[in-house]
Formats: C-alpha cells, structure tokens, sequence
C-alpha cells in the first residue's frame, strides 16, 4: 500500500467518527439507543463500510459506542460522563460540591441558550413551567413528579446552549440535581420563590439578555444551596 494512503486512512476514519457523532447528536441518540444498521450508515454517509467499521472503533475505544456483536451498534455515555457518574453516586460528594456543580455546568448555559433560544425552545420552557403550576397546585403535592419537572426546565436551558461537552453530561447533571433538591422543595415557602425566579430567568432568556438570566440563574442556585445546606442542617445537627 503507498505510504501516502496508508497515513490517510486513520485521518478518514476519525473524519467519519466525527460524522456518527453529528448523526447521534442530530438524532437525541440516548445512551442504550440503537445506531441504524451498518449497511445503512455507509450509505448515509456515502463511506464504505470497512471505513465505517473503522470509524465505529475508533468510536468505542473512546466508549461512545458498544458494537455488540450480532445485536448492532449502541450509544453508549462518554467515558467522561461515566466517570462524573460514577463520581457523584459514591455519595462522597457534600451539598455544597453537587450545588459547585450546579453552578460551573448551568450559569454559563444560562447566558448561551439566551443567545441561542427559539420561539419552540420558549414555548417548551413556558409549557415546564405550567406544569409545574398544576402540580404545585395539587392535593397532596406529587414531590417526585415536581422534581423531575423541576430538573426538566433546568436541563432544557442546558440542552438550548448547544455546548458538547455540557451536553455529554446532562444525564449526569440530572443525578446532581436530583440529589441537591431532595432537601429543597419541601422547605415552607420555596416552591413560590423557585417559580418566581423561573418565571424571571425564562424572562431574560425570551428577551436575549444572556447576562440577566446568567446572573438570575446564580441567584436561584445560591438560594436553593442555603435551603439544602440549612435543613441538612436541621437533620444533622453537630
């Protein structure tokens, strides 16, 4: 083989990783989602499918996919993800590092997804926040539903900001945040000043001003973390 092609062919191979990355992203592939056949993937890509194959590689090396042969190709979470997972579940982490967290993954976001927000970005954040309404105002209150919605707005606002590598990590951030409100909206008074500062963040982010809903957003991550730190408090007096 010339030299020439053989020190191409490494370069068209990541070149197509590249592209399964942009198919997966395009498509919300989950993590457990299977990629289409390989057959069809050469085709999409106009590739052959040794090249393809290569590609698919090079991909679980990096352990973006799993190839499980004689079932197909399947996302799998980036190592990256894995290993802040992996991190956050072994409950070593204390309130204020998930709320550290919190605040490093989402206040930038905040400002990106105001530069980035379409009118179907607004209405999906609007609809959130409505449900959130109708199950604040139930009897009893579904704190497990409201959480998972509560999550859901906060994660929607990363997701429109449109960076990778945030994005490799929602599941992730999700698990954060599920562990850092458990002691918050329960707290007598919360649930109205979380929706007011919701409703003003999605404000800022409607109207563009990435910096007001950069700030606004710290502000209601500050809030809950001395929510969280003061009933840990209460449940674990020294």
């Amino acid at each position: 083989m010339n030299s020439r092609v053989a020190e191409l062919l490494p370069q068209r191979a990541a070149k197509i990783a590249q592209q399964l990355l942009d198919i997966i992203e395009i498509q919300k592939l989950e993590p457990g989602h299977k990629l289409p056949p390989e057959r069809q993937l050469a085709d999409m890509l106009e590739v052959s499918r040794p090249s393809l194959r290569e590609a698919l590689h090079i991909l679980q090396a990096q352990g973006r996919v799993q190839i499980k042969h004689g079932q197909g190709t399947f996302v799998q979470e980036p190592l990256i993800a894995q290993e802040l997972r992996a991190s956050v579940m072994s409950k070593t982490h204390g309130l204020n590092e998930l709320f550290n967290a919190r605040e490093v993954l989402e206040v930038p976001a905040s400002k990106w997804a105001a530069e980035k927000a379409t009118k179907e970005n607004i209405r999906l954040l609007r609809a959130t926040l409505n449900q959130i309404d109708t199950i604040t105002a139930a009897e009893p209150i579904d704190y497990e539903q409201l959480q998972t919605l509560d999550a859901k707005f906060h994660l929607t606002i990363v997701e429109i900001a449109g960076n990778r590598f945030i994005n490799q990590t929602l599941n992730v951030l999700q698990d954060v945040m599920k562990m850092s409100m458990e002691t918050t909206l329960r707290f007598p008074g919360r649930l109205k000043i979380s929706r007011n500062e919701h409703s003003a963040i999605l404000a800022a982010i409607e109207s563009g001003d990435g910096d007001l809903a950069l700030k606004l957003t710290l502000q209601h991550i500050t809030g809950a973390r001395a929510v969280a730190l003061a009933n840990a408090q209460v449940k674990n007096p020294d």
